[in-house]
C-alpha cells in the first residue's frame, strides 16, 4: 500500500512501532545490543575529544603569565605609543558632543555617563597616597587619583559645567603596559608644541596636555580650555604594572567662552618624547566635536 493511502491510525501504528518493535526487541530500529556499541563508540569518541581541547587550554595558559602581556613595548598593539580616550562619549559612531544649555534633556546623558565614569574612583581602598611626583617603577600598590582636586570646577554638583555653556570633558591616557613616559628638556621643546603650552612648560614631572582648535576658526571660537587638577598626567601613576585596583590619570578640561551656535573641532594632545602623535591613527591625541546650541 502506497504511504499516501494509509490512514492516519495506520501512520500512528507505524510510528509506535518504530519506537518500540516488539517482535524484533528493537527500539527506533537498534536492538539493544546496538545502542549499547553506538553509545560506546559516542562515549569514546567525545572524551577523547574533550582530553584533547583540556590539553590545548593546558598548553595555552602554560604561555600567558598572570601579570605580564605576551607582547610588550613595539610588539605589542599600541607600539608602545599611548593613545587619548574622553568622556562623555554616549554614542561610539559618533564624536559629537551637541547639547542646548537651557534644556537639561540635551546634556543629562553627558552628565549621567560622567557620574558613572567617576562612579569607578570613588573605591580606592588598595591605593596609597602618593606624596611624590617621580615615576614609580618598583610600586606594587597603585596611587591615589585626588578625585577632590579633579572635582573643584567640574561635578555633579554643577553638573560638569553644560548649564552654564561651559562644558567639561575628561581626557585619559590609555594604559600601555611597562611604558615610562620621557619628558622633554624646556630647553628643547618640540615646533609642533603650542605656543601657550610652551609658555608654562616647566620641568614639572607630568604628561602635558593641550587642547586647541582643528582650525583658525575653532581655535577663536572655542574659548580657554581650563584643566583639572592641572594640565598634565603625573608622573607617579606610571609606570603601569598591572597593580591591583589601577586607576588611570584622569584630567578634566573645561571650555570656558565658548562660542554657541558654532560647530567645533577640538583635538587634544599628550606630549612626551616617546609619544608620536597619529591623527589618522588616533595615537597620542583625541579628537572630538563641540556645539553648544
Amino acid at each position: 500500500m502506497d504511504g499516501r493511502d494509509k490512514t492516519f491510525k495506520q501512520k500512528v501504528d507505524d510510528f509506535m512501532k518504530f519506537l518500540w518493535n516488539s517482535e524484533e526487541k528493537k527500539v527506533m530500529g537498534r536492538s539493544g545490543r546496538s545502542w549499547a556499541e553506538i553509545g560506546f563508540f559516542y562515549l569514546i569518541f567525545y572524551a577523547c575529544l574533550a582530553g584533547f581541547f583540556a590539553a590545548l587550554i593546558a598548553v595555552f595558559y602554560q604561555t600567558i603569565d598572570e601579570k605580564y602581556p605576551k607582547l610588550m613595548g613595539t610588539d605589542s598593539l599600541l607600539k608602545a605609543n599611548p593613545g587619548m580616550g574622553y568622556k562623555p562619549k554616549p554614542d561610539i559612531d559618533s564624536t559629537l558632543i551637541r547639547y542646548a544649555k537651557n534644556e537639561p534633556d540635551t546634556y543629562s546623558v553627558f552628565t549621567t555617563e560622567l557620574n558613572g565614569f567617576l562612579d569607578m574612583y570613588a573605591n580606592q581602598s588598595s591605593h596609597v597616597e602618593c606624596n611624590t611626583t617621580e615615576l614609580r617603577p618598583n610600586a606594587d600598590l597603585p596611587c591615589k587619583v585626588d578625585i577632590a582636586a579633579l572635582t573643584q570646577n567640574c561635578s555633579s554638583a554643577n553638573k560638569f559645567g553644560f548649564p552654564d555653556g561651559e562644558p567639561c570633558i575628561l581626557l585619559k591616557l590609555n594604559k600601555i603596559f611597562d611604558w615610562t613616559p620621557e619628558l622633554y628638556d624646556p630647553a628643547a621643546l618640540p615646533d609642533s608644541m603650542p605656543q601657550d603650552v610652551k609658555d608654562i612648560y616647566s620641568s614639572e614631572n607630568q604628561i602635558w596636555i593641550s587642547c586647541e582648535g582643528e582650525n583658525p576658526g575653532d581655535s577663536q571660537n572655542m574659548g580657554t580650555p581650563h584643566f583639572f587638577p592641572s594640565q598634565g598626567f603625573s608622573l607617579k601613576f606610571f609606570p603601569y604594572m598591572n597593580q591591583k585596583g589601577y586607576l588611570a590619570p584622569i584630567v578634566f578640561v573645561k571650555f570656558v567662552g565658548v562660542q554657541r551656535n558654532i560647530g567645533l573641532m577640538i583635538e587634544c594632545k599628550a606630549w612626551a618624547k616617546n609619544i608620536q602623535h597619529n591623527r589618522l591613527k588616533k595615537e597620542g591625541s583625541v579628537h572630538f566635536e563641540l556645539l553648544v546650541d
